[in-house]
């Protein structure tokens, strides 16, 4: 199995707490079938634009996930260390092994390429070595791992076997009441992350409201190299004081990954993607010829319906019920959820989906920015990682278990 790229991903605001341009088709064609036309490129300014119209490969012919899971870890009731809650990342190492970050237990776990329980490393605290709480799983070379800990303010390292070796804070690359969230690695291993107020929306007692983010690149001491620049946020509604500032639901939310010596970025708002350098200047744009799905009544019923099942409290309840009555709701959804890079280069895109519709879709396009054609992930199905030849996630049962599985990337 070859290796995935490091990088990742969605920007739901750090849930609030927190091309390189090559020449190359994209590599596993062979035997995908003759690609068809469908995409135009052009040059606007200096900047390669590529529009899709249609993808390379007919229906039916390209890549798709094996029938079942190649590897499954969780259980219901067993032995703890199988038992699997909160997690937050897993990679696989360049032996097989799988590391996950499992938040519920605050453990770094190892499991072998059966998926057999090796040890694990860490525990709950704000030690050395110990969490608080594990929002991200990032591989850094052959032989290090780096661990978010947005309770602990830190960023924790430890080696393939588990051994803690130090950690770092990400410094203040703004003024005070700011913060700073890592994305995830260069190629050359410095980190992306984003910077954002800590109060949102400030100033706006009621309405649509939007704050921007500022992205920065950091050292591995924690240490601000450069500002690379300020993009559009998530958009979010303001009720106050009566439920303070939400999520707008169906709003413009952006998604961000670091590839090379850049990153990949989308505000959600059209079906486009820009790839930047390092330096934050806009070297491509990808395109698909997608118009964003419209919002229907039944869509804003079913979120609602979800948004007040999850509220315990009574008071809190009614309080939400009365402002997503009153809620003004975008016509249109966003276009894209989410955006992965695989170990070859090639680009993945979440297509965004309605309340109730629970297959992932995503759009996979080759280093030039051609679209390949889609692929489906089994339902619930969160991403981590992918590889050349897989993809590693988790997978919540009918029950909420958590599972780590690992699927094989079938390129017939």
């Amino acid at each position: 199995m070859s290796l995935p790229t490091l990088g990742r991903r969605r920007m739901a605001d750090a849930a609030f707490l927190p091309v390189v341009l090559g020449s190359l088709a994209v590599a596993g064609c062979d035997g995908a079938g003759e690609p068809s036309s469908g995409y135009e490129v052009r040059d606007s300014a200096g900047v390669t634009v590529v529009e899709n119209t249609a993808p390379r490969w007919a229906e039916g012919v390209g890549w798709r996930l094996g029938d079942g899971p190649a590897l499954d870890i969780g259980v219901e009731e067993g032995a703890p260390e199988y038992q699997l809650y909160g997690v937050s990342g897993a990679v696989r190492l360049d032996d097989g092994r799988i590391a996950v970050a499992n938040g519920g237990s605050h453990e770094l776990r190892f499991y072998s390429r059966e998926g057999e329980f090796i040890e694990s490393a860490g525990r709950e605290g704000e030690g050395p070595g110990e969490f608080k709480g594990m929002s991200r799983l990032m591989r850094l070379g052959p032989d290090s791992l780096l661990i978010e800990d947005p309770n602990n303010l830190r960023i924790s390292v430890f080696d393939t076997a588990g051994e803690f070796a130090r950690a770092f804070t990400l410094g203040p690359g703004v003024e005070s009441g700011w913060l700073s969230i890592s994305i995830g690695l260069f190629a050359d291993g410095t980190l992306l992350a984003d910077a954002f107020r800590i109060q949102v929306c400030t100033g706006v007692q009621s309405g649509v409201c939007s704050d921007s983010t500022l992205y920065l690149r950091y050292d591995g001491e924690g240490a601000v190299i450069d500002t690379i620049g300020r993009f559009p946020g998530a958009e979010r509604f303001a009720a106050r004081p009566e439920a303070g500032v939400l999520p707008l639901p169906f709003g413009r939310t952006p998604a961000i990954t670091p590839w090379g010596r850049g990153f990949y970025y989308t505000s959600g708002d059209a079906y486009e993607i820009g790839y930047y350098g390092i330096d934050g200047a806009l070297r491509r744009l990808i395109r698909k010829a997608q118009p964003n799905p419209a919002v229907t009544r039944s869509d804003i019923d079913r979120y609602v319906e979800d948004e007040l099942e999850g509220a315990t409290d009574e008071s809190w309840r009614q309080r939400l019920a009365n402002v997503l009555s009153d809620m003004p709701y975008p016509k249109t959804m966003p276009a894209i959820d989410d955006l992965e890079v695989d170990a070859e280069g090639n680009l993945w895109v979440g297509e965004y989906r309605r309340p109730g519709d629970d297959e992932p879709r995503w759009s996979v396009f080759d280093r030039e920015g051609r679209l390949l054609n889609v692929v489906r992930m089994p339902p619930r199905f969160t991403v981590f990682e992918i590889g050349g030849d897989y993809v590693l996630g988790r997978w919540p049962d009918e029950l909420g278990i958590e599972h780590v599985q690992l699927y094989e990337l079938i390129k017939g």
